[in-house]
């Protein structure tokens, strides 16, 4: 029983924590139409300047912070200089170029720092909550205050605000978008601050578990990617509910059958998915004017 208990609650930490990185995927894609494959490398190097101001005496409260904003200004940066001038070659073009910046970024990151893993620290290892007989840190509790506040104020702000409907807008119909007034490029410029904010969100719950290395966020990133696959690529909702399902059942699996399966019973279940319903289960089915 208190494996079942431990596996579904660890779960809805862990699926707030998938559905945060998958967010940040959905923020680029509603504006710009592609996926950004940098955005574990964007966390990861934010984490690296958390790590060496922590190194140097820093607070814990004072490192989050920082981590967040260098992934805000470095998102900026690789989004404005780099990806969104791609664009004019097409969409394609653009999304290859974010794997020229990730394998871009993972090669400084060896370079500068090595490949041995690094204990990033937490916001707590101390039980803050117990629920049955699970005990949570107040890492986890945490985790999961801040991830569902940050999902909240997103799906908020694209349904919202005018800034998310120009976001769905310069998406759906740019031409239509431009006419209007509104600034394609300035709002896919701001798309790669805000989800480079989320990958050094999404890294700081990241690292203490799995440790630093220039790697060990894309391999959570691939988790997020599964989450807004099968949740649907413009769904918020779709999202978080997908990547909760995904930590029950990667937990479950991993508790009651083997890890070594988790991976692969992922897979399945994502194929499964888009045979059935290929735009994912809460995504919009495309409307095609013929």
């Amino acid at each position: 029983m208190f494996l079942l208990e431990s596996s579904l609650i660890s779960g809805i930490v862990s699926g707030l924590i998938y559905a945060l990185a998958g967010i940040g995927l959905i923020v680029i894609y509603r504006v710009s139409g592609y996926i950004s494959f940098a955005q574990g490398d964007i966390a990861a190097l934010s984490l690296y300047v958390g790590y060496w101001m922590h190194q140097g005496g820093m607070p814990y409260a004072v490192v989050a912070i920082v981590v967040v904003l260098v992934g805000a200004v470095v998102g900026g940066l690789i989004g404005s200089f780099i990806v969104v001038p791609f664009e004019r070659f097409g969409l394609l073009v653009a999304a290859i170029s974010t794997i020229g910046v990730s394998i871009a970024i993972q090669g400084f990151e060896n370079l500068m720092f090595g490949s041995q893993a690094r204990a990033f620290p937490s916001a707590g290892s101390d039980t803050a909550l117990t629920i049955g007989s699970v005990s949570l840190s107040r890492a986890d509790v945490v985790s999961f205050v801040i991830c569902g506040l940050v999902v909240a104020a997103l799906s908020v702000g694209f349904r919202r605000t005018r800034a998310g409907v120009a976001m769905r807008a310069v998406h759906d119909h740019p031409d239509a978008a431009e006419v209007l007034g509104i600034n394609g490029v300035t709002l896919k410029r701001a798309s790669w601050v805000v989800a480079g904010a989320l990958a050094g969100v999404c890294g700081l719950f990241i690292a203490p578990i799995y440790a630093l290395t220039p790697t060990s966020v894309n391999s959570i990133l691939v988790f997020g990617f599964c989450a807004i696959v099968i949740g649907g690529f413009d769904s918020l909702v779709g999202a978080v509910v997908s990547g909760m399902l995904i930590g029950f059942g990667t937990n479950l699996t991993a508790a009651y059958i083997s890890p070594d399966l988790v991976t692969s019973l992922l897979f399945v279940a994502l194929v499964v998915v888009l045979l059935v319903r290929p735009h994912g289960m809460f995504g919009r089915r495309p409307i095609v004017r013929v």
